[in-house]
């Protein structure tokens, strides 16, 4: 058979198939184009986004600086008070009457009448010791005493012996003499006669001076037996007055305890009495209304206990000078409290209304600025500038100070200025938000 060559592809046409074409690029290419298109559109967008950030932050930057340039303040302008202003000033409730029960004497608890918060009346017996030591000083005393009597006795009855002896020797002494002088006894017996009757009566003042050393001594036992027996009655311990016991030892009171006698620092009252009918208050006044206060004045008490209800209390007195510390007046008022609502030691607030001048215009503390030229406050005027007024002051109130020239009502004050505050700088003021 032969072989034949053929240089063109053949082609199938047998059943109608339609021939074979080769493959295009063109859809390849328009793909790349549009991919190529959006890359650029994505370029021009974020290039374009990033003009306007960079513009924004130009903005801002421009605005931060003049905000910088013109700082804001909050101001404030001062109100005029009126004609009577209200202090409050922290205080203390204490005891009309406080006191605290001690023994005069050591002894075991034989007694105890009383409990914490029971009433008592004046003389009521509180507390009773058995007191044994002290009941045998007092027999060893008594001895003493009896003894003492005894040698005085003895000392009496020898002084008058003596006495005997020395009117003798006297009389001996005075006839020896007398006989001596007429030439019949010699002038040595009556030496003799006259230096036994020295001798005597020396003998008999030293036996007086006995006697009454003797008579001190008993005079000292009859004082050693009435101080023991004294000692004694504190071994029943009698209320001072009538109150209410507020206080008992707990480690020295109950029966059967050795009780150690003494008010020192490591002996402890045994009961602690108190009258609350009335009750103290003690306030610091500070020294700007120290000079207002004064006895017979009326002021308000408030607990925090009790909201809304006050209770009536009155200056009883002052010190009358300030403490070079706190420079503040110590200041009792007392406060009815027979109805015992209030106790001793509650801390409490006391109001007092004192008068002030009429018109006076009060300022927020806060706006002070304090300095070597005195008080000053920075105005902010109609050209937003500061201007530095000098004050001149009145009272205090804590929270406001009272102007008494330098500010009008009107006058915008800056609060709480900063350093950056000062003459002719512009600000941008923003008044304080109602509070």
């Amino acid at each position: 058979m032969a072989t034949h060559l053929h240089t063109e592809p053949e082609f199938e046409t047998t059943g109608g198939r339609a021939p074979v074409q080769k493959k295009s690029h063109r859809g390849f290419l328009i793909l790349v184009i549009v991919l190529a298109l959006v890359l650029a559109g994505g370029i021009a967008y974020e290039v374009t986004q990033r003009k306007a950030t960079q513009q924004a932050l130009s903005a801002e930057t421009v605005t931060e600086t003049a905000e910088a340039a013109t700082p804001a303040v909050i101001v404030a302008r001062g109100h005029i008070a009126p004609s009577d202003a209200t202090v409050e000033i922290p205080g203390q409730t204490a005891a009309w009457q406080e006191t605290p029960v001690y023994t005069r004497t050591d002894g075991y608890l034989k007694q105890r009448n009383v409990e914490i918060g029971q009433k008592v009346k004046k003389g009521d017996v509180l507390v009773e010791l058995d007191t044994p030591d002290l009941d045998q000083q007092i027999e060893q005393a008594r001895a003493t005493l009896a003894q003492s009597k005894a040698a005085l006795a003895q000392f009496q009855a020898n002084t008058q012996a003596l006495d005997s002896t020395r009117k003798l020797a006297e009389l001996t002494a005075g006839r020896t003499k007398s006989l001596a002088d007429q030439g019949v006894l010699a002038r040595q017996d009556a030496d003799n006669a006259t230096a036994a009757a020295e001798t005597a009566g020396a003998n008999y003042r030293a036996s007086l001076e006995s006697v009454q050393a003797q008579n001190s001594v008993i005079t000292a036992n009859e004082a050693n037996i009435r101080r023991l027996v004294e000692q004694k009655k504190y071994a029943r311990l009698d209320a001072p007055f009538d109150g209410v016991i507020t206080y008992r030892n707990p480690a020295a009171s109950d029966v059967g305890t050795l009780i150690t006698s003494g008010s020192g620092t490591n002996v402890r009252e045994l009961i602690r009495i108190s009258q609350i009918q009335t009750l103290r208050i003690f306030v610091s006044v500070p020294q700007n209304y120290a000079p207002m206060i004064h006895e017979g004045q009326i002021a308000s008490l408030q607990v925090q206990e009790f909201p809304g209800r006050i209770f009536p209390a009155k200056v009883i007195n002052t010190a009358s000078s300030l403490d070079p510390a706190s420079r503040t007046m110590q200041t009792q008022l007392q406060v009815d409290n027979s109805q015992e609502v209030l106790l001793p030691g509650m801390y409490v607030t006391v109001r007092f209304v004192l008068p002030h001048r009429i018109n006076a215009l009060r300022l927020p503390a806060e706006a002070l600025i304090t300095g070597a030229d005195g008080p000053t406050a920075a105005v902010v005027g109609a050209d937003r500038k500061i201007h530095l007024k000098q004050l001149t002051l009145g009272r205090d109130y804590g929270k406001e100070v009272e102007v008494l020239s330098g500010l009008t009502e009107a006058d915008r004050v800056v609060l709480n200025p900063g350093d950056h505050i000062r003459e002719g700088v512009t600000v941008e003021p923003k008044e304080q938000a109602a509070k």
